[in-house]
């Protein structure tokens, strides 16, 4: 780049860093426009290397969110999960907690969409995402990113570890005043427990709600322990239940009273996920 040349006789005695940065950019535009999103993402990548030079991370970071949002939608995401990674450590450096934060769910949508076989991989950058939130007293967002491992959680069957992320949860949306949202959450328990089978660490969440979601709750720990799987079945049908996000209606599918199966089902009856939002 001419711009980081320098010249004796133009009395340029430093590299352009930030005409160069600007010229990247403009290049990145002429790239994407011409459908060459690796040249484009190439261009943002130089881009972000002259921010750093300037000590300016927070367009460090930006250039590279961008780079990595060219490759995420032309569908690498080995090349784009690195350069959001870095975004989000440039981000916080520079004091921008809440955008870091962002970039987080933005990566983690690269490999829940492109490569959902390492799903197991989020958690360490949920937990980043959690960590950033906290530092910046966002209890609601911190919230967010709990909810986000308590799904990791359940999809991988780890029932001790969502146990303790909803409890987390709960925590920030009381902080928060949003006493709908803690209903839900003391069901989500109460469904945790059962899938663990056991009914009495169920009945200890619920007792302090005086809800639609109690009621909820007394018919689960009451149908459960009745033995009783078609009356058991039948709870789970009820419209609080029903309105339960997409991971705990996928964990309602596996449970059974312990008295039609001996033991808590393991395996989703048929794979049909027709009712789930």
């Amino acid at each position: 780049m001419i711009n980081l040349k320098t010249s004796m006789l133009k009395l340029k005695l430093k590299p352009d860093y930030d005409g160069a940065a600007t010229a990247l950019e403009r290049a990145s535009v002429c790239y994407r426009n011409a459908g060459d999103a690796k040249k484009a993402a190439k261009a943002l990548r130089d881009a972000a290397g002259n921010y750093e030079q300037l000590g300016n991370l927070f367009h460090a970071a930006k250039a590279r969110e961008g780079a990595a949002m060219l490759l995420r939608d032309a569908g690498d995401s080995a090349g784009a999960f690195p350069l959001f990674e870095k975004a989000i450590d440039q981000y916080a450096e520079s004091g921008s907690l809440d955008t870091a934060a962002m970039s987080v769910e933005k990566a983690a949508k690269v490999v829940v969409l492109q490569e959902p076989e390492k799903i197991a991989s989020l958690f360490q950058l949920y937990e980043k995402g959690l960590a950033l939130v906290q530092q910046s007293d966002r209890s609601k967002l911190a919230g967010e990113f709990l909810s986000q491992i308590t799904r990791l959680n359940l999809r991988l069957e780890r029932y001790s570890e969502a146990t303790k992320a909803i409890r987390d949860e709960i925590e920030k949306y009381v902080e928060v005043r949003e006493p709908g949202r803690v209903g839900q959450l003391a069901i989500a328990l109460v469904l945790v427990q059962l899938a663990m089978g056991d009914s009495v660490a169920a009945a200890k969440y619920y007792q302090w709600i005086f809800t639609d979601d109690a009621r909820a709750c007394r018919q689960l720990i009451g149908g459960w322990e009745s033995g009783d799987d078609e009356q058991f079945q039948n709870v789970l049908k009820d419209g609080v239940l029903r309105s339960m996000d997409n991971e705990y209606l996928r964990l309602m599918k596996k449970l059974h009273a312990p008295g039609a199966t001996g033991e808590t089902e393991g395996a989703v009856d048929g794979g049909e996920e027709d009712d789930l939002k």
